[in-house]
């Protein structure tokens, strides 16, 4: 070894080694499928939709405990809490836990409504004057009275005098179920609506998708539940629901997978080195450039996007398995016909092949780099990136250590002699190989009119069955609100936001009378706007002999003279300052109004919570009258955008085909061996495609990424056997040779994701596996059929 030769494997070894620490301080994996989802046309809405899938919705676990008793139930809820609270680790990453109404809610409603009460009459100023006429009066009286008669409540004691209508009453009870759907009450904690649960909601300071926090936090939880179920003889059954549960469960899917296959792979790849070298250190050799590209990989993903996606490690991984394939080239060519000068020498006869396979791969996946998807942006970082380092330390570090004399092995010259044979029975039959074109051809022709797009971007993530079961039960538990749909009211202010929202609240209160939606949780309930609260204050006030026609109706019922005067002072007072959110805010209500605000920008957005939508287009046509007013059905808008960044994406896959094109012609200047080298990509790509829909797998944009990568090893094996042919017919041997191995290394190593469970792996494990079988078929008989000769 020269002192050159040892400077670069320092070089090398110190790269290598401060990029692994990087990537080792910085590693962070993401399985947040919006990585994946497209922006819609409306960026602002786009923008929303993103805000809307991190707020404090996804962030938000709800808890259920049962108990034959509902009672112990609440007393262990009650526990269970305690408990949590008392986890200082646990609770700092818990932005609120909340077993019942927030503490002092009482007195925070008498202090923020009480005063503002006659601005809570009714939901506008149109609706006072039907709650104020002589018989609404009289039942209001009526009411109040058999209440009275019942055993009273410090509140209604308190309330009453100054407030004989029950404005502040209506409100409290509006605000005790504002976290659900008919929540209900036993001992001041909250009971799902069909009373047989005892509930808690927890919300997280860090997003669902981050595991690293969320993966402890809820082992934290079932560790404090089995410590209450177990002061309870086990008589207790907790059920959870939350989109963090989801995103770790995924993240374990995926890791799981990853190295189940990462194993099976480096197993079945060893064992093959192995078996046609005989050589432990070709072994490790073999798995150097994969694993600089893979780190390489990383690095920059990391340095770029701050983390990495799992899908874009497992595709990107797999990806840099195509290095196996310049590998195998150069070991196959330094085994059966080395070059005079050792392995540098071999290494520089067949660098065109290796550099051209290179190259026309990293052209493919920087047409990806013009993608709207950060997730396909991510993958062409790490493609590019990986393929490129994986190429330098082929090109500057293996010829170093690979040895200078191969062993003799007969089973590899078997296997030669083998692949010469077969090659001449292709030459001889010539006529005969148009069956292997044909028939790609015909599985196309059957195949290709019936491939579909997939338009759901929630088939990107796998969703547990059982995971998915427990979570549906639990929210039907507690609310009966759509996931996906919401009604959204835009400002540049709070109010601004708040006005439009006023009017929604006017539209929706329509659509469930004409059926468009079963119900809905606006804001507009414990919050209308400024100009809303002063025009329901002015119409209260402003009635015609407010005063003795209450006073009237109250003393007929019974009540005595003088019992309702704080009402008739505050009737005298001047009208407050309407109610703001920055005052909720700052009060023990904040809870109850948080989940309704998302800041957008300089914008202001006010969400209206939907149960069971029954008619979006009628719905949509409402809202298009009122200014900053938005009906955001997200799987539908997403699923529209999705379809159309599928074609563009699948015209920035044509676009490298196109670039890789360019390049074999100006590699080889001859259309014959442009063409040898390029047909059996392309044609194995289309019936890949072809195979999938005929499997009734609709084609999304990983199985579209996929395919860059079946092609990029297409075209690998076409260059090696183009080169070769023009070298002679030893090195067409090891060229054949070298795709075999490659091909063999490629199903191992992406041909096993297709067991996944994971969705997304299993996409590309069909792709890879089926596209490079295709391949390989079809790279020796087309260069045979482009021959123009016979032998």
């Amino acid at each position: 070894m020269t002192s050159n030769e040892r400077k670069t494997l320092g070089v090398a070894g110190f790269l290598f080694v401060a990029v692994t620490i990087f990537v080792a301080l910085r590693f962070e994996v993401s399985t947040d499928i919006t990585t994946f989802l497209p922006d819609p046309g409306d960026q602002e809405m786009a923008r929303l939709s993103r805000e809307i899938i991190e707020s404090e919705l996804s962030r938000t676990m709800v808890l259920t405990l049962h108990h034959e008793d509902v009672e112990v139930a609440v007393e262990a809820a009650r526990e269970f809490e305690g408990a949590l609270r008392g986890d200082e680790r646990l609770m700092e990453e818990v932005a609120f836990l909340e077993g019942g109404p927030p503490v002092g809610i009482e007195e925070a409603i008498w202090e923020l409504y009480h005063p503002r009460r006659f601005s809570f009459a009714a939901r506008s100023a149109s609706e006072v004057a039907p709650r104020l006429t002589d018989e609404a009066l009289a039942e209001s009286a009526a009411d109040l009275l058999r209440q009275l008669e019942r055993p009273m409540s410090p509140l209604l004691t308190r309330v009453a005098p100054g407030d004989p209508l029950l404005f502040l009453i209506e409100l409290f009870q509006t605000l005790e179920g504002s976290r659900g759907e008919g929540l209900r009450m036993i001992n001041g904690r909250f009971v799902g609506r069909h009373g047989e649960h005892a509930v808690l909601f927890l919300g997280t300071v860090a997003p669902a998708f981050d595991s690293e926090i969320q993966g402890p936090l809820l082992e934290a939880i079932s560790g404090h539940f089995s410590d209450t179920n177990a002061r309870y003889a086990g008589e207790l059954t907790l059920a959870q629901s939350g989109v963090n549960r989801f995103a770790v469960q995924a993240e374990a899917s995926i890791k799981a997978d990853i190295q189940r296959v990462s194993t099976l792979s480096v197993v079945g790849l060893g064992l093959l080195i192995l078996l046609l070298f005989r050589s432990p250190r070709l072994l490790l050799l073999a798995s150097a450039p994969v694993g600089t590209g893979v780190i390489a990989g990383s690095a920059a993903t990391l340095l770029v996007f701050g983390r990495i996606h799992g899908v874009t490690l497992a595709f990107g991984a797999a990806l840099i398995g195509v290095a196996i394939d310049y590998v195998a080239h150069f070991y196959c060519h330094q085994a059966v016909c080395p070059t005079e000068g050792g392995p540098r020498a071999t290494l520089r006869s067949i660098w065109g092949a290796i550099a051209t396979g290179a190259a026309t791969t990293i052209a493919g996946f920087i047409a990806l780099a013009g993608s709207s998807f950060q997730g396909l942006r991510e993958v062409s970082l790490f493609a590019v990136v990986g393929i490129g380092a994986a190429l330098a330390i082929t090109r500057f570090v293996l010829p170093i250590l690979i040895p200078a004399e191969p062993k003799a092995v007969p089973l590899r010259d078997a296997f030669v002699d083998l692949l010469g044979k077969l090659l001449s029975a292709l030459r001889r039959n010539r006529k005969l190989l148009w069956i292997f074109p044909a028939a790609a051809v015909a599985v196309c022709a059957v195949g290709l009119p019936r491939m579909h797009w997939n338009a759901e971007f929630a088939d990107l993530g796998a969703l547990d069955a059982e995971l998915l079961a427990e979570d549906e039960a639990v929210r039907d538990r507690v609310a009966l609100f759509e996931q996906m749909k919401f009604v959204v009211a835009l400002g540049e202010s709070v109010e601004e936001a708040l006005q439009a929202n006023d009017r929604v609240r006017v539209v929706l209160d329509r659509a469930v009378e004409a059926s468009q939606i079963d119900g809905y949780r606006s804001l507009a309930t414990l919050l209308p706007s400024s100009v809303t609260q002063r025009g329901v204050d002015a119409a209260f006030r402003g009635s015609p002999e407010l005063w003795p026609r209450i006073q009237s109706a109250f003393e007929a019922v019974g009540f005595r003279p003088g019992a309702l005067l704080p009402f008739q002072e505050t009737l005298q007072q001047p009208t407050p300052e309407p109610l703001t959110y920055d005052a909720l805010a700052a009060s023990p209500l904040a809870p109850l109004i948080r989940p309704f605000r998302i800041q957008l920008g300089d914008r202001v957005a006010i969400v209206s919570y939907l149960h069971q939508v029954n008619d979006a287009d009628a719905l949509n046509a409402a809202l298009e009258d009122i200014e900053g007013a938005h009906f955001l059905d997200q799987a539908t808008m997403m699923g529209s955008a999705n379809r159309a960044y599928q074609q563009s994406t699948f015209r920035l896959v044509c676009l490298g085909l196109v670039a890789v094109l360019i390049l074999l012609a100006l590699r080889y200047r001859d259309p014959r061996r442009t063409l040898a080298a390029y047909l059996p990509a392309v044609l194995g790509a289309a019936c890949t495609i072809a195979v999938l829909a005929l499997l009734q797998i609709p084609l999304d944009l990983v199985a579209l990424t996929a395919l860059l990568m079946v092609v990029s090893m297409g075209v690998d094996y076409g260059v090696f056997l183009v080169d070769a042919e023009a070298a002679g017919e030893l090195e067409l041997r090891a060229a054949l040779l070298s795709i075999a191995v490659a091909c063999s290394s490629t199903i191992l190593g992406f041909g096993l994701l297709a067991l996944s469970s994971y969705p997304v792996l299993r996409i590309i494990g069909l792709t890879a596996g089926i596209g490079v079988l295709t391949c390989l078929l079809l790279a020796p008989t087309t260069l045979v059929l482009l021959r123009g000769e016979d032998s």
